[in-house]
């Protein structure tokens, strides 16, 4: 039965959703090796959220527990896609420090007499990489009569790579042009290697300060707030009227839903000079800042059985 509940689904979600929205996410599962369709994968998620909520609720209901603990299934999608999204993210990493050495051997092939087509062909078949995954696609589409700068420049747009595209529009244009391409490849190369060890430098340098922001927005925040708020029902319990009691837990949320939503903001600007860029890790950060925000009620609750 869940066999064809997911089929279902996974047939409705193919109408819903267009072809170029399909084929993109579906590109994208391959990159980073997750060989599944990917209008099953949304079905298999979306039921599996469903069925752990309706279970989690039983048990709330039960146990007379509060209901917005249910409503932790629902952060499944959503660390699932910041799975995804971080999986993709070390690929693309892991491409921009190959590239630096593929320059290199690309190069020398170059040297001992190998035109450019000939020499990405021998490396496609001695390298085994993400960077050389994609080389082979562009020769591939190459080879079904694709022009060979769209062909490799698509491989730059694809992995949004500021350096794929530099250097993939200097080897397409120097291959028009006709010049020398060892040597500017040699110092392309160079170059890569030089800024990488800079944003190494970089990232070494403001790690302290990374660690302490994400320490306080994921687990000393939300679980002092978690408990200022069992200490105002448990105040409550016992006969004495707190006025903020009605307020507190909307007032906790909040704080922790906008500390994280900051935090994020704070890291893109740390780590990148740019507060947007910091956004992707709300997806990260605030389902679990709000995972212990409860899950320290729940610990505390059971220690003092209020």
């Amino acid at each position: 039965m869940y066999r064809k509940l997911i089929k279902i689904l996974s047939n409705y979600i193919k109408v819903t959703l267009s072809d170029n929205t399909i084929t993109s996410l579906q590109r994208k599962l391959i990159d980073v090796n997750i060989f599944i369709k990917i209008e099953d994968l949304i079905a298999i998620i979306s039921l599996t959220t469903i069925f752990i909520f309706i279970v989690t609720t039983v048990i709330c209901i039960l146990f007379n527990v509060n209901m917005l603990y249910s409503m932790l299934s629902f952060t499944i999608p959503v660390l699932v896609a910041f799975y995804l999204y971080y999986k993709n993210e070390r690929r693309l990493e892991s491409i921009e420090v190959d590239l630096p050495d593929y320059l290199r051997q690309l190069s020398a092939l170059i040297k001992v007499g190998f035109g450019l087509e000939s020499a990405f062909n021998e490396l496609s078949t001695t390298i085994n990489n993400s960077l050389n995954d994609e080389i082979k696609r562009a020769l591939l589409e190459t080879s079904f009569g694709r022009p060979f700068d769209e062909a490799f420049m698509d491989i730059a747009y694809k992995n949004n790579s500021d350096n794929l595209k530099h250097t993939f529009q200097i080897i397409v244009h120097n291959r028009e042009s006709g010049g020398d391409l060892s040597e500017v490849l040699d110092a392309m190369a160079d170059d890569l290697t030089d800024t990488l060890m800079l944003k190494k430098e970089r990232k070494a340098g403001v790690m302290m300060s990374v660690m302490f922001l994400l320490i306080s927005s994921i687990i000393a925040t939300p679980f002092a707030l978690g408990m200022i708020r069992l200490y105002s029902e448990f105040i409550g319990q016992i006969g004495r009227e707190n006025p903020l009691a009605t307020a507190i837990p909307t007032a906790s949320m909040g704080y922790v839903v906008i500390q994280a939503i900051l935090v994020c903001i704070l890291l893109g600007i740390v780590m990148y000079s740019d507060g947007k860029k910091g956004i992707k890790y709300i997806i990260m950060v605030l389902p679990l800042s709000l995972l212990v925000y409860y899950c320290s009620q729940i610990l505390f609750k059971g220690i003092l059985g209020v």
